[in-house]
């Protein structure tokens, strides 16, 4: 078991990168769920065709458990990988951090791909708003995911 001090540097591009990603992903999720819980606001989006932003997001797949909107969850999720790929957690010491922020990313990924699979299966249409975040998860992904690979390895400890 190692300690808090064998934990490996990460890369100097990783937080600068997630960050804005994360920011944009909070910003989007926001308006998604001022959305769902005002209906005074109506999504800037095509309600008519393929793209139908307002089928998506009054759908029952927009709750899970028909109780907890997705899109909250998706602020919930990004108020958290914010809080992950801070210049803070991105220099701290302890694994954990390290690691919660990788499986954040692939529980974001996960959620992503079922939610394009609701949209382009069972709903047949796809609303830009959750596009976006679906963009930003993914891109937010790759970073994370490059950022843990690419960390450098410390020989000195070898």
């Amino acid at each position: 078991m190692s300690d808090a001090s064998d934990v490996r540097p990460n890369v100097r591009w990783a937080w600068p990168v997630t960050l804005p990603i994360c920011v944009l992903g909070l910003a989007d999720a926001v308006y998604l769920t001022i959305a769902h819980y005002n209906t005074h606001v109506t999504l800037a989006c095509s309600d008519t065709g393929h793209v139908n932003c307002l089928k998506v997001t009054t759908s029952s797949q927009s709750e899970i458990f028909g109780h907890i909107p997705v899109a909250l969850t998706g602020l919930i999720y990004y108020v958290v990988m914010f809080a992950l790929c801070t210049p803070w957690a991105w220099n701290a010491r302890n694994e954990w951090i390290h690691r919660a922020r990788l499986a954040g990313a692939f529980a974001g990924m996960g959620m992503v791909v079922y939610l394009v699979f609701v949209e382009a299966v069972q709903l047949k249409a796809i609303c830009l708003y959750c596009t976006g975040v679906h963009i930003l998860t993914f891109l937010l992904f790759l970073a994370i995911l490059a950022a843990y690979l690419l960390r450098p390895i410390d020989v000195s400890k070898s």
